[in-house]
């Protein structure tokens, strides 16, 4: 359904020679895209699937050399269920330079999730280094998938997801995931308004 809706809006837009949808599994469709595009040719990255998977994926595209040097990464549902390997490489042991907007889930008005906002750094010692998860970190991830099943075999409540999404937090900060939060706040007409950290803020930070 989605592809067809995604087809349907580009050729609306009058984009269809521009754009292109291609339908499958990441692991399958990476490859391809290496092999279509030039080196450093990725400027955005979006990652929308299973949380224990978005690091192989970008662990790949990386070894690639696919990502440009102002190239920026995104992770939805980083938070909830989880994505533990992934956060733990863009927030504290890799070349990224990490924030993310914390927001309610669509239709809860308490439980929290986060989409995280990655600048790639590839400059940067850690970028030399291969990827590297430790263990305490993995155990987390089997954790992740095991809520994230329980929640397509039956009913995860709202508490439940609530009080995963605070456990996650708390375990997150033991590994060393501490990225600066950003909040959504409201203009005068009640749109939501999104003001992001601007790109080398964080490195100032720590020089300072």
């Amino acid at each position: 359904m989605f592809p067809t809706i995604a087809r349907n809006t580009i050729e609306w837009a009058g984009l269809t020679d521009y754009i292109e949808v291609w339908v499958g599994h990441s692991e399958n469709l990476i490859p391809r895209l290496c092999q279509r595009l030039p080196q450093k040719s990725v400027d955005i990255l979006f990652f929308d699937q299973q949380g224990t998977k978005m690091h192989t994926d970008l662990d790949v595209i990386v070894r690639n050399n696919m990502l440009s040097d102002t190239a920026i990464v995104v992770g939805d549902n980083v938070l909830r269920p989880g994505a533990p390997q992934f956060m733990y490489w863009t927030c504290a042991a890799g070349p990224w330079e990490t924030q993310v907007v914390s927001l309610k889930e669509y239709k809860e008005a308490t439980v929290e999730d986060w989409m995280s906002i990655s600048y790639y750094l590839p400059r940067s010692p850690a970028a030399q280094r291969p990827m590297s998860i430790p263990e305490e970190v993995e155990q987390l991830a089997h954790l992740t998938d095991g809520i994230r099943w329980q929640s397509v075999e039956q009913r995860v409540s709202g508490e439940q997801w609530d009080s995963w999404s605070q456990r996650m937090r708390r375990e997150f900060v033991a590994v060393g995931v501490k990225p600066f939060e950003v909040r959504p706040t409201q203009d005068e007409r009640g749109h939501s308004v999104v003001r992001l950290r601007p790109r080398g803020a964080g490195e100032l930070l720590l020089a300072g």
